[in-house]
């Protein structure tokens, strides 16, 4: 089984940064394995992005459907405006007995279907199904409070 955790991140763009709580599977930044501008919605920088990382982790949850039209969530976005137009990075989640799956993990666009080419390395991640939900629990507490 992997570990999926969250780490202090920052992006920074010609005229701004923004501080956010990157991924990490097996302590190693989702940033990292795939190096991009992108950010997580788990803001670190106050209120802006509140609603966005609630709705991410319960999408992760499976709370609520997916970002897209297939059901996949979105697990980085644009770190100007978080609008899925210019692209995320996205996966399937799929919850099993004792664990959980991201699988596919690639590039999408909100307006058009997942192209399988543009998936990245590790295809699948396996997390223990327990610590998967008191992470993303945990988390979702901070972010509604």
């Amino acid at each position: 089984m992997n570990k999926l955790g969250v780490e202090p991140s920052v992006t920074r763009w010609n005229d701004g940064e923004a501080r956010f709580l990157d991924w990490t599977i097996d302590g190693v930044a989702l940033r990292s394995i795939v190096p991009v501008q992108e950010r997580t919605p788990l803001s670190l920088d106050g209120d802006l992005w509140r609603e966005s990382a609630v709705a991410t982790l319960c999408r992760l949850l499976g709370d609520l459907p997916g970002d897209f039209d297939d059901g996949r969530v979105a697990l980085l976005f644009c770190p100007l405006c978080g609008d899925l137009g210019c692209g995320g990075y996205s996966v399937e989640v799929v919850f099993g007995d004792g664990r959980v799956e991201w699988r596919g993990f690639g590039w999408q666009y909100d307006y058009e279907p997942f192209d399988p080419a543009q998936e990245f390395a590790f295809a699948v991640a396996r997390f223990d199904r327990k610590a998967y939900e008191t992470l993303l629990r945990d988390l979702l507490s901070n972010y509604r409070a």
